[in-house]
């Protein structure tokens, strides 16, 4: 008996001591002064711009200091190999330990609606290009030119990303050798974190020491470094020799300087912050209205056919229509209300009527799978099919999708692959379809170099007729001029299972049969080089090769596609054969 006294007495004195334990700390925790909060003394340190000294200065002090920082590349000087970094010297930073961040490719001000709407483009470019070099997806991103807006914090949201640095503006005028909102981890938005000192070479050690000061009270100091030095950038470089006292400096003051990645442990477990700067806009606008995104513009000068468009043939959802509009879901109603649209189903092709043929409106992606190679299609080169059995399925026809030559990729209708505007920071607009009285759509572009290229289609009761051509305005031959025509079956479900089982590839003919086997959709190109399907988008290709194009000449190709109903199609795989020739040999 005495023995189990003496036990729970032990237990008793135990539980006693933890609870006085427990109390301390949580004492201790609620009197802490705002001067011993766990933020104090921490800096983040950045480096904007992909500059070269950034490898060959920077980079090797921070690791002689082990000290942490965030790389922010862009490609826009690229091609300045002298005074900028290529893709694997940005890989090298990376395996010395530091973060890379992502400033876009071409470093445009993303404070406008109608560049914020390519963000996820821009950064797919930077992220396609570090995968190849072994650099992880970034998950922090800094405004370039430190401009931001509503949008492209909302597409920043999107793609996943964890934090976004702005600059000191607009608290502080650009250029102004002030010192800059430290980031309070409760007041600031994620995605909005903000500068605190922005390095000029007209930076003293004393205002540096100023900037770092404010890291206390619960806030970090954000510093944000060009060149060390930038010599095609003097308004934002920074001598070395400054530099170097400056991270003396950080170092003897037993300061903890990290990377944007590392505010994670500082952020609240929830985030709460009601930054307002989540509804500004840095610069304020120099155009009003807005400049909008090109489709929602096309879209909002003829709302009343693309709203019929996309809610009585699409079946788009009204949060879709609000997506291609630039409206809210209010609005989008609104208006079609005062339109009287009708938004019944339409009825199935009936006799000679045209099969119907509609412009894709966008927003909606065409693709089911394989969407990281097909970032930000246009709608530009898209048009619907619609089944004459079957008003609500339809085929979208991307036409064209591609077109190489022996310059490289001269045309690509989504972001993936770079093509030769993308290395020259070039970003090419949608342009849509013109639709005549009779449905046909007919569309053409110049590309900056003088290659004009545009297509045609035309709908008739039993098939739908296509037509490719490319005018040659450079003072060179085109040749090798490889295309690709896509048919993406997303939208007719009796066809877009992922798989190429129920394909059939027979060039020229590329076909795809539904699940019962008892409708087929068939497409055919003349010169085809290759026909083919992908599982995952799904999607059937019969790709024609242009002639070789001789300086102020044009060239052209001819496509069909149509619909058969049976089982066999032998017969119409040998007309097919008969209509479209094929590619003459060693082509």
């Amino acid at each position: 008996m005495v023995h189990k006294k003496g036990i729970l007495k032990i237990l008793a004195a135990s539980v006693l001591l933890i609870v006085v334990v427990l109390r301390m700390r949580l004492t201790s925790s609620e009197s802490r002064t705002p001067d011993q909060s766990p933020t104090n003394g921490v800096v983040v340190l950045t480096f904007d711009g992909a500059v070269k000294s950034h490898r060959t200065v920077v980079a090797p002090l921070l690791q002689e200091l082990h000290f942490g920082a965030t790389f922010f590349v862009t490609h826009l000087w690229m091609n300045d190999s002298e005074n900028f970094l290529n893709w694997q010297e940005i890989a090298e930073i990376y395996r010395m330990g530091f973060e890379i961040g992502n400033h876009s490719w071409t470093h445009a001000d993303f404070s406008v609606p109608k560049n914020a709407a390519r963000l996820a483009a821009e950064i797919a470019l930077v992220e396609n290009e570090l995968q190849k070099v072994g650099v992880p997806r970034p998950r922090s991103f800094a405004y370039s030119g430190n401009g931001f807006g509503p949008e492209a914090v909302e597409q920043l949201d999107k793609l996943g990303y964890k934090f976004g640095r702005r600059g000191m503006q607009p608290e502080v005028e650009y250029g102004q050798v002030k010192v800059g909102p430290a980031f309070d981890p409760h007041q600031h938005h994620r995605l909005l974190i903000p500068t605190t000192g922005d390095a000029y070479p007209n930076w003293t050690t004393e205002h540096f020491k100023r900037v770092v000061e404010q890291a206390r009270k619960g806030r970090l100091v954000v510093l944000q470094f060009h060149g060390v030095p930038d010599p095609k950038h003097p308004w934002v470089s920074t001598p070395p020799e400054l530099f170097r006292e400056y991270m003396a400096y950080l170092k003897q003051q037993r300061l903890r300087v990290i990377a944007l990645r590392d505010l994670q442990e500082y952020l609240p477990n929830q985030d709460s912050t009601a930054d307002p700067m989540r509804n500004q806009r840095y610069p304020e606008p120099k155009h009003q209205p807005l400049e909008l995104p090109a489709e929602i513009e096309a879209t909002r000068n003829n709302l009343g056919s693309w709203l019929e468009n996309m809610l009585r043939y699409h079946r788009y959802t009204w949060n879709e229509a609000a997506g291609v509009t630039g409206f809210s879901v209010d609005e989008v109603r609104r208006r079609a209300r005062e339109l009287g649209l009708n938004t019944d189903l339409p009825a199935r092709q009936r006799g000679e009527e045209n099969i119907q043929l509609l412009p894709y409106p966008g927003g909606r992606h065409p693709r089911i799978g394989f969407l990281e190679a097909a970032i930000l299609p246009q709608r530009g080169t898209k048009a619907s099919v619609f089944l004459p059995w079957n008003s609500s399925s339809y085929v979208v026809v991307d036409l064209p999708e591609a077109i190489f030559s022996n310059l490289g990729l001269i045309y690509l209708a989504h972001t993936h692959i770079p093509t030769i505007w993308d290395a020259q920071n070039v970003w090419l607009e949608n342009i849509d379809w013109n639709r005549d009285s009779s449905g046909k759509l007919g569309g053409s572009r110049r590309l900056p170099n003088g290659i004009h290229f545009g297509a045609s289609i035309s709908p008739s009761a039993e098939q739908i007729e296509m037509e490719l051509w490319l005018r040659n305005d450079t003072r060179e031959t085109l040749s090798g001029l490889r295309t690709q025509i896509c048919v993406l079956l997303k939208g007719a479900p009796d066809f877009n299972a992922q798989t190429n089982d129920n394909k059939l590839f027979q060039s020229p003919v590329s076909a795809i049969r539904s699940l019962k086997g008892d409708h087929w959709i068939l497409t055919a190109w003349e010169r085809c080089g290759r026909t083919w399907g992908n599982a995952l988008c799904p999607c059937l290709h019969s790709d024609p090769v242009l002639p070789d194009c001789p300086p102020g000449k044009t060239v052209r190709v001819r496509g069909r596609l149509w619909f058969c109903k049976g089982t066999q199609i032998a017969a119409e795989l040998e007309r097919a054969k008969k209509i479209f020739p094929p590619l003459p040999e060693g082509r």
